[in-house]
């Protein structure tokens, strides 16, 4: 029996759709965000008297409504103007330079009807060309939401923003302004002057959302989502603590009541409780390097504690030699055969594709070539995970060795690799 028919039945929970608590979806309320929305509006209420409004800069940590108070009052612009008034979104994640940008919002006001600039071919002067030839016959307005947008300074430098800057000045007919949205706090000291002249900014901050305020922001969210009487009130309070914890992230607190949802849905539970929200976090919280090394064999297990304890004792010079004797000494202590040296090398190598290890391999002159090794992320983080091993657990330390004979040897190449590694090497979490 093909195991999808079991999930056809309708859940005794879910009265609507679970999309309205996805990251995407603007609700026509965003709760205690009336303030920064009724700054933004009487910000771009100049559009209103056929006058241009200060650029928009909006401050604020992931998941503080920044984006989704954006597109709720262009859109209430948008009811008040009409058609008149274009609103076009780019995350700066993705249109990551000015040619893309252009693009985007060229193809955006040209729409089904003409004939869409291609994505790569034409020059940039081109294209600029072709969006102030729409301006002028369009007329009206035109909102440019650069969500993202230190990302886009931070690849292309600052003549990336001077581009769309120049948009404004050049848009004679067309009332444009912009809606940059950030959540570096420093974004605006990173710009040279001449560039800070021309943005004519106002800010608007977001505060982190607090745990009673995402409670709120929770409940409304659920409503014609699900049953009101099956979501325990403890529930909701749990899963907005746990959001507040998290630096106020509205974002994080509604994927985690989704997520939840699906896991009572999933279980055939009739009502969510602190157990859902519980079991929700941990498949949200997954650390995906902690779940990488409790899941090695313990073979693997014991040659990546011997690389850490070999890095702490040979001040990160680790060698495949070792590595090995270090191993070997953990075996005796464990009271467990060791393998043979061929197979500790293919594990390395192993560990090295799951991206756990970095290795180089250095020509040592007489002494012929060998490879380097290092951990990729925390070393106090792989030795929590590696003990939560049963057989690990009661490791208490074997003799560590040193091959002395590398100290001197290519010591400025080494501390040279050791510190490249050391740079690139990515977070653990």
């Amino acid at each position: 029996m093909n195991p999808f028919f079991n999930f056809t039945e309708n859940s005794g929970i879910i009265t609507g759709n679970l999309d309205t608590l996805g990251s995407s979806f603007v609700p026509e309320k965003l709760p205690h965000r009336e303030k920064e929305i009724e700054h933004m509006v009487r910000i771009l209420a100049s559009i209103m008297r056929k006058q241009r409004p200060s650029n928009l800069i909006l401050y604020g940590k992931t998941g503080t409504g920044k984006t989704s108070a954006a597109h709720h009052v262009t859109k209430l612009l948008s009811e008040a103007t009409g058609p008149s008034t274009k609103v076009i979104y780019c995350n700066c994640q993705i249109y990551d330079s000015p040619y893309s940008i252009l693009v985007n919002i060229v193809n955006t006001i040209k729409g089904d009807t003409e004939e869409q600039i291609p994505s790569l071919g034409w020059p940039l002067d081109r294209i600029y060309l072709e969006l102030m030839g729409l301006l002028s016959r369009e007329g009206g307005a035109l909102v440019i939401i650069l969500d993202e947008l230190d990302k886009l300074i931070l690849k292309n430098g600052g003549d990336s923003l001077y581009v769309i800057l120049k948009i404004i000045d050049d848009s004679v007919r067309t009332i444009t302004s912009i809606i940059g949205i950030t959540n570096d706090a420093h974004f605006i000291e990173t710009l040279e002057p001449r560039i800070k002249s021309r943005l004519n900014q106002e800010s608007v901050v977001f505060a982190p959302y607090n745990a009673d305020q995402l409670r709120d922001i929770i409940s409304y969210r659920l409503k014609g989502v699900v049953k009101e009487e099956s979501v325990e009130p403890s529930a909701i309070s749990l899963c907005s603590a746990i959001g507040a914890q998290e630096h106020g992230d509205a974002r994080k607190a509604l994927d985690l009541m989704r997520i939840a949802i699906e896991i009572a849905v999933r279980e055939k539970r009739d009502k969510l409780t602190d157990r859902e929200i519980y079991e929700a976090r941990d498949k949200f919280d997954m650390n995906v390097v902690r779940e990488a090394i409790t899941t090695l064999p313990l073979h693997s297990k014991m040659v990546l504690l011997s690389t850490i304890i070999s890095q702490e004792t040979s001040n990160g010079q680790i060698t495949t030699g070792e590595i090995q004797e270090n191993y070997r000494n953990m075996a005796v202590e464990l009271g467990i055969s060791p393998l043979s040296i061929r197979r500790i090398s293919d594990i390395l190598s192993e560990l090295q594709d799951y991206g756990l290890l970095t290795s180089i391999t250095k020509s040592l002159g007489r002494y012929g070539r060998t490879r380097f090794f290092r951990t990729n992320g925390e070393i106090s983080h792989y030795r929590k995970y590696l003990l939560e091993d049963e057989v690990l657990s009661s490791f208490k330390g074997s003799r560590m060795v040193r091959q002395a004979r590398f100290d001197s040897i290519d010591q400025d190449e080494a501390e040279k690799f050791l510190g490249n590694i050391r740079d690139s090497k990515p977070a653990d979490d």
